[in-house]
């Protein structure tokens, strides 16, 4: 009898520390969890264009049978840029000249890390959820 009682202490006091460790661990989790929604947080902040699509470059062809463009490939006429994006549920195409160009380079680059970083905010988000406990009945 001795020893079922005893092994119910150690069994009694081996869950507590297991649960003090969860707590521990949960804590700590929750607080990186914090700290990396701040660290996207400001670099969200840094962002100043963003755009979605994709960005073309083409040399083309100008449709008159007499022009070089026609038979010699690398006579080609261009660069031409064209932008595509989704707008509306449709896909949209417009050309743009080589400054425009360059920026949305950059703004669909943004775009791109901006979404990458949403993605970890949701993660981090959802470890957060998971850290809560509803209350013991």
């Amino acid at each position: 009898m001795l020893m079922l009682h005893l092994s119910y202490v150690i069994l009694s006091v081996s869950k507590t520390l297991v649960n003090r460790m969860a707590t521990l661990t949960t804590r700590r989790g929750v607080q990186r969890a914090h700290t990396r929604i701040d660290r996207i947080r400001s670099s969200l902040a840094e962002f100043e264009l963003i755009c979605s699509g994709t960005l073309s470059q083409r040399m083309m062809k100008c449709g008159k049978p007499t022009c070089r463009c026609a038979s010699d490939p690398s006579a080609r006429h261009g660069p031409y840029y064209e932008w595509g994006r989704m707008r509306g549920g449709k896909a949209t195409h417009r050309y743009v000249n080589e400054q425009q160009a360059q920026i949305l380079r950059q703004a669909i680059d943004n775009y791109r890390v901006v979404k990458q970083l949403l993605r970890e905010w949701e993660e981090n988000t959802e470890r957060l959820i998971d850290a809560v406990k509803p209350p013991a009945p």
